[in-house]
């Protein structure tokens, strides 16, 4: 009898220690937050010389260019992942790019480009509308 009772209590003792933690409460791997920025309201960009305006909405970012004097869709973003990684579609083209702010609200993008099987990096500049003279 007195066997059994020391094996029950082993059981109790040892399946406590075995017992899975919260993984939120106890970050083994000390992982860095990371902060990205975040657009809350609309803002302009430039690309090479051509302008955008970027607009938050409910689910995405709407993005606008100016084409033959009048505003057109170009396309939208949308966040994939928690850490700020956005896909960008185009409305006007089939190219697909994926992207993040930096830290000044700066968008960087890369995209595949079948032609020349290669990667292209487009940087969306913020605020600078027009070319120094």
């Amino acid at each position: 009898m007195k066997i059994l009772v020391f094996l029950i209590s082993m059981l109790f003792c040892f399946s406590g220690f075995s017992q899975v933690q919260n993984p939120a409460e106890d970050d083994t791997l000390k992982q860095k937050k990371i902060d990205y920025f975040q657009l809350h309201e609309p803002a302009k960009y430039k690309l090479n010389k051509q302008e955008f305006t970027f607009t938050p909405e409910m689910n995405r970012i709407h993005i606008k260019t100016i084409q033959d004097e009048a505003e057109v869709d170009f396309g939208d973003l949308r966040r994939t992942t928690d850490d700020g990684l956005y896909i960008m579609t185009s409305s006007i083209n089939d190219d697909v790019s994926f992207g993040r702010f930096d830290s000044i609200g700066n968008f960087r993008t890369l995209r595949y480009d079948r032609k020349k099987d290669s990667v292209i990096e487009d940087w969306y500049i913020k605020g600078q509308l027009k070319d120094p003279e």
